[in-house]
């Protein structure tokens, strides 16, 4: 796995230290998570931040492990010393989706997780060849199932039909040079819009080295009413033989 590009555009691009995605690498690099922090919760930048830097160190999620996670990150805040306003919004909860993605490639497979509406799409050339766990643009109206701090609200994590739903596995093998795109929602709702109203776009998207282009074109699409004004994130990841991982610096 080979990461071609790796960034984000915050929703004020003059303000980026309030972004609340999040992206990390394993490393060897044949790891990434993506997290997007909702806006409405308390610190939801640190707890995007948790949420990508521990799957990419462990991809193991099971109950110990969001359990481990939230302690985390209540062990990141001091209660006492906040204000009344800061409590209750603490109380509330603080909310984030998870995608992750890990590269076999020995076997030429991916092992997808996901959580939320941040989403990866499998593109060959300007194809899309599977877009997942949303595929349409449309679906980006449902409201999303988070991973909260809260753990009364992580009680979905323990159905039974959880795992199956949560993570898929794609095989690589049939495909010439593809390439995997990871984003959250903004982002990704516009590729899956583009994909089937102006394919051209995604050239354009895939031709994306540094943060300047990103930014340049999500400006740009935000201008047209396009895109939605929020955080944007995209990983561009090349899979092909002799391909070696890059080594981008961790966020």
């Amino acid at each position: 796995m080979r990461a071609l590009f790796v960034g984000t555009c915050a929703k004020e691009p003059d303000r980026p230290e309030t972004n609340e995605d999040a992206y990390a690498f394993s490393v060897d690099r044949q790891r990434l998570a993506l997290s997007d922090g909702a806006s409405e919760s308390y610190d939801s930048r640190l707890w995007a931040r948790l949420l990508a830097g521990k799957f990419a160190d462990d991809p193991r999620f099971d109950q110990e492990w969001i359990e481990s996670a939230v302690a985390a990150y209540q062990a990141e805040h001091d209660f006492a010393a906040m204000t009344w306003s800061q409590q209750l919004a603490f109380e509330r909860g603080c909310f984030a989706t998870l995608l992750g993605v890990e590269h076999d490639a020995v076997n030429h497979r991916l092992s997808l997780f996901g959580v939320g509406d941040s989403v990866a799409v499998l593109l060959v050339g300007v194809e899309v060849v599977r877009a997942w766990p949303l595929d349409h643009p449309d679906r980006f109206k449902e409201r999303p199932t988070l991973l909260s701090t809260l753990r009364a609200h992580n009680e979905f994590t323990q159905a039974p039909d959880f795992g199956s739903l949560a993570r898929i596995e794609l095989d690589l093998a049939p495909f010439p040079e593809p390439k995997l795109l990871c984003m959250t929602d903004a982002l990704g709702e516009w590729t899956l819009r583009m994909a089937s109203d102006d394919p051209g776009r995604l050239a354009d998207l895939l031709a994306i080295r540094s943060s300047e282009q990103l930014t340049s074109l999500v400006v740009a699409e935000r201008d047209a009413k396009r895109m939605r004004v929020d955080d944007s994130t995209l990983a561009i990841l090349k899979f092909g033989a002799g391909e070696d991982a890059v080594g981008l610096p961790l966020p």
